[in-house]
């Protein structure tokens, strides 16, 4: 067997894995670093979560379009990596190990569920293609980071199909906790 087929062999086994693995965590608990949720008070729902997740979804830079009120209801001040806004204390919660490469992209997609479920809170509706939209995002982000490696745009691919599972598992809302069996 050529040294290329033995490597070609040793990625795709380790992609199947992954997605073996990546699609068994949806059923354990999800670690991350999601907003505590708090009771909202005053005028929430003018915060303008779901604007603020699609354009971060949108690929968006900087921070301008996250209002005081908005970072209020966050808990926590958001912070920039590679021009992207992101949760400062986000992370690639997976359960099998992915490129440190991916952990902007994590931190950007941890943001943006955070604003989900501010919005949930505040009873502002959730459109289906937002959270689909920041799973896109995080997979772009991810892709990008590869620098053309083929595993690690495999890997990539992986964590976009768990995540996009989940988000259709959970009907495209708010991301919610939730302990196995659902």
């Amino acid at each position: 067997m050529t040294r290329r087929m033995t490597r070609r062999r040793r990625i795709l086994a380790s992609v199947s894995l992954a997605a073996t693995v990546l699609a068994a965590g949806a059923v354990a608990p999800p670690v991350g670093s999601a907003a505590e949720p708090r009771t909202a008070t005053g005028s929430v729902g003018s915060v303008g979560a779901v604007d603020a997740a699609d354009t971060l979804a949108a690929g968006a830079t900087g921070m301008s379009y996250f209002s005081e009120e908005l970072v209020a209801e966050l808990g926590y001040r958001p912070g920039t990596q590679d021009g992207h806004a992101m949760n400062p204390d986000g992370d690639c919660s997976s359960p099998v190990p992915l490129p440190e490469s991916f952990e902007p992209a994590c931190m950007t997609h941890d943001l943006g569920y955070d604003l989900l479920r501010v919005a949930d809170r505040a009873g502002e509706p959730i459109p289906a293609h937002t959270r689909r939209d920041l799973d896109r995002q995080m997979a772009e982000q991810m892709r990008a980071s590869c620098d053309g490696a083929a595993g690690c745009r495999a890997m990539a691919g992986v964590a976009h199909a768990a995540v996009a599972a989940n988000t259709l598992r959970q009907h495209n809302g708010a991301p919610v906790e939730e302990w196995f069996p659902w």
